[in-house]
């Protein structure tokens, strides 16, 4: 929820690069915030900003997420979020719920109907909780997917090893397999996703992984619209 995230990655020793850089950078925002500089927006904040605005257009219930394509010359050639697929009915308007979730309700009352003994039921139910996501249940197509899909839907001609895409959230596995598989060598994500698989596929593809560092969409145009 912060306006400005500012990565503290690397060893950082008293009068060393890092320290030097680290503070620079300290400085910068601090001097936005008090408004002694100008916000000129980065093409990583102002790419960032794009991905969480498709994110608003989910109609998911658990997460938004939103994701944008940019190829070399820093020009936007798709976009996505997570929505079921077109014609078919949102989650909330066919259940009242999440799908997974009325999956999770419905496993749940077939574990109450099968196993007698309350510690049994509960400790069966949090094992398969802990192990068993079901994200394969999910009938949306990610954000990540609808980005990658609709460069083949408008039929633009993207160079894909060459293009950044930019995401709200972490890859999970599913996308992973699909950004390593057209060839995407570069991903800069906001909120972390804690999926290892997802990272063994991306870094075997040797995808670069960014951490996204800069202004936020919550202070993008709050800072922006200082007046001098």
């Amino acid at each position: 929820m912060s306006d400005i995230i500012l990565l503290n990655n690397e060893n950082i020793i008293k009068g060393n690069k890092n320290e030097e850089l680290f503070l620079a950078k300290l400085k910068h925002n601090v001097d936005l915030i008090e408004s002694k500089e100008i916000f000129s927006p980065t093409y990583v904040e102002t790419n960032m900003a794009i991905a969480y605005a498709e994110s608003m257009r989910s109609s998911c219930l658990k997460r938004k997420v939103g994701a944008v394509i940019v190829d070399l010359a820093g020009a936007v050639v798709s976009s996505g979020y997570n929505e079921v697929p077109a014609a078919n009915n949102t989650c909330k308007c066919e259940y009242g719920m999440c799908y997974r979730d009325k999956l999770k309700k419905d496993y749940k009352e077939s574990l109450d109907y099968t196993i007698k003994k309350e510690k049994e039921r509960e400790s069966a139910y949090t094992l398969f909780k802990k192990n068993f996501k079901i994200l394969d249940y999910c009938r949306a197509l990610h954000a990540e997917e609808n980005a990658i899909l609709n460069v083949a839907r408008i039929g633009a001609s993207a160079a894909l090893p060459s293009a950044t895409l930019f995401t709200s959230t972490y890859p999970c596995n599913l996308c992973a397999n699909k950004i390593a598989q057209v060839g995407i060598k570069h991903i800069v994500y906001f909120e972390p996703y804690p999926m290892e698989e997802a990272k063994k596929i991306l870094a075997d593809k040797g995808v670069e992984q960014e951490p996204f560092e800069g202004v936020t969409y919550n202070g993008y145009f709050r800072l922006m619209e200082v007046v001098f």
